[in-house]
């Protein structure tokens, strides 16, 4: 798919006005996104921008999260299960757990955070004593970032509800990003804007599940990390 084509897309679909929910709570404003503009994967191959763009869509008022990508592997100073039962809490569903996204210079209940080690390059999850429980390199993480956003098209949806309650979107504004700053992915941790997400619970049989330790800014904040920002102007 060329840009003039996604732009054509794109102008017929704001065409519309408001369109209701294909789906409903957090996803549904990406997911009728996909749907409408007849896109089976979320992201998509566009030569003429140089290679596949990734596609994230937000409510214009949303205080939401969106993953920017997921990195755990060799990163802990201890076990993941010692982690839960010492830092974590029962769930809804009766199981020990720790889901909760963590940021530098602030405490969670549980008595984490993140230090930022600027002259070792390292991100760093401490508890309340200083004690160090998981580390990751800064290089690292911005080669993440380069590789699997290096191209977003980045889709701000007005929304509204319906006499039946029903939520509807209108598209009608949005942007390519290109070319992420390493520097200002990294002011982003320090200012509190990116978060690690942990997402793990113990099973019945006592063994780990872990969904991935996700790296997370909110919606609205995403092209804070770019140096080119493109509006089409649907």
């Amino acid at each position: 798919m060329t840009l003039k084509e996604i732009e054509r897309r794109l102008r017929a679909l704001k065409a519309k006005g408001y369109v209701p929910a294909d789906r409903k709570g957090s996803t549904g404003v990406g997911h009728t996104f996909e749907q409408r503009m007849g896109l089976a994967e979320t992201n998509i191959p566009v030569p003429d921008l140089g290679g596949r763009v990734e596609i994230k869509t937000t409510r214009r008022d949303s205080d939401s999260l969106v993953t920017l990508f997921c990195f755990n592997k060799g990163v802990w100073h201890i076990s993941q299960k010692e982690l839960i039962e010492r830092y974590g809490y029962i769930d809804d569903s009766g199981r020990k757990a720790l889901k909760n996204t963590v940021y530098a210079g602030r405490q969670i209940s549980q008595g984490l955070s993140l230090l930022m080690d600027d002259l070792n390059n390292k991100v760093s999850l401490i508890d309340g004593n200083g004690n160090l429980l998981a580390t990751w390199d800064v290089f690292v993480m911005v080669g993440k970032l380069m590789s699997k956003l290096s191209r977003v098209l980045f889709v701000i949806a007005d929304r509204r509800f319906n006499a039946d309650g029903e939520e509807e979107f209108l598209y009608d504004e949005a942007h390519i990003l290109t070319d992420p700053v390493p520097r200002n992915f990294i002011n982003a941790f320090k200012s509190g804007k990116v978060g690690i997400d942990l997402r793990m619970h113990l099973k019945e049989t006592g063994s780990v599940r872990n969904r991935g330790t996700a790296f997370r800014i909110k919606e609205i904040d995403l092209w804070d990390l770019y140096s080119n920002i493109r509006n089409l102007g649907i």
